[in-house]
């Protein structure tokens, strides 16, 4: 006789199923930005290029040039190390509040903006600090299935407070009368909130649904 797996291992399964998903959804924006990062040293190396071709160059500026080649080089460089840090998180650590909001916001906002979806935040610097994968996962999980079940473009509202034991973050999907294609690509499912409550479950956090509104309490960690 077969027994049936224990519920932990099918809740492990299921939580490994909802990451992979929300990283084959985050994969084409990861790349979105990491390319965006090039496009300045590119630009900047064949304005390089013109200068060097000159027959009286201007050392002065050659020289200002490569230095700005050098610092779009190393901002470039840090950026994708954390952009790849979504895919392959470090060991656990903390981040603030606010500055993980806005991160998370900011990733999304275009691609979101291309279904038709106005995302936006208004969370002030709040230095309380939070699990940062448990907000990255989360936070956007929650955010792709808020707009993967609307039928309709509409603006998606982010608020936040914290105390010194926890954090609350509150989404809103209102809708919105203009013209967009909110069609999902055929890259791949849409996320759902089973995909968010596992994600949720594992990373501490609690998960509050009603209508369009959506609630996420985190707790605080120590700094």
């Amino acid at each position: 006789m077969k027994n049936d797996p224990p519920p932990l291992a099918t809740m492990n399964l299921h939580e490994e199923a909802s990451r992979y998903a929300l990283l084959r959804r985050l994969t084409p924006t990861l790349r979105h930005h990491m390319a965006g990062e090039f496009q300045p040293i590119g630009m900047m190396a064949a304005l390089l290029e013109r200068r060097v071709q000159n027959p009286n160059p201007d050392l002065s500026s050659l020289k200002d040039n490569c230095a700005s080649i050098g610092q779009l080089s190393r901002n470039a460089a840090e950026t994708c190390v954390n952009l790849m840090s979504w895919v392959a998180p470090r060991a656990p650590g903390s981040v603030a509040l606010g500055e993980a909001v806005t991160e998370c916001v900011n990733l999304l906002s275009t691609s979101l903006r291309f279904r038709g979806f106005a995302l936006a935040h208004e969370v002030p610097e709040l230095p309380t600090q939070v699990s940062c994968t448990a907000i990255r996962s989360v936070l956007t999980a929650a955010l792709l299935a808020l707009s993967d079940e609307a039928d309709e473009p509409a603006d998606l509202l982010v608020r936040a407070e914290a105390t010194a034991q926890q954090a609350v973050i509150e989404l809103t999907r209102t809708p919105v009368d203009r013209p967009a294609d909110n069609r999902l690509s055929d890259d791949y499912r849409p996320l759902t909130w089973d995909d968010v409550a596992a994600l949720a479950a594992a990373e501490s956090v609690t998960l509050t649904r009603s209508g369009t509104s959506v609630q996420l309490t985190l707790p605080a960690q120590a700094v």
